[in-house]
């Protein structure tokens, strides 16, 4: 979700130049506000300090990134081995 929350906020920059005028005064955290950021994430990305706004969207896409990759992800078995244990399922494949 924060990977297509940037894409959204970097895809804004080239639309409103608000975004950029914003980043360029200081005040980039009431931009991030408005978008579905983690108010860790958020804080974060507040805190960058860079002289482009390039330079803002790469070091930003590293934190969310790396965040994401924190992230727990759930892991479902696959509906093709089912919720048999393994021996059961070795057992059928060597009767088919």
């Amino acid at each position: 979700m924060s990977m297509q929350t940037l894409n959204q906020l970097v895809s804004r920059s080239i639309i409103d130049p608000g975004v950029v005028q914003a980043f360029r005064a200081g005040r980039i955290g009431a931009v991030l506000d408005e978008l579905g950021f983690t108010p860790d994430l958020r804080a974060q990305l507040a805190g960058i300090e860079s002289d482009t706004w390039a330079e803002f969207a790469v070091i930003s896409y590293r934190y969310v990134k790396a965040a994401e990759a924190q992230a727990p992800r759930l892991q479902f078995p696959s509906p093709v081995e089912g919720l048999l244990p393994a021996a059961a399922q070795a057992d059928q494949e060597q009767v088919a």
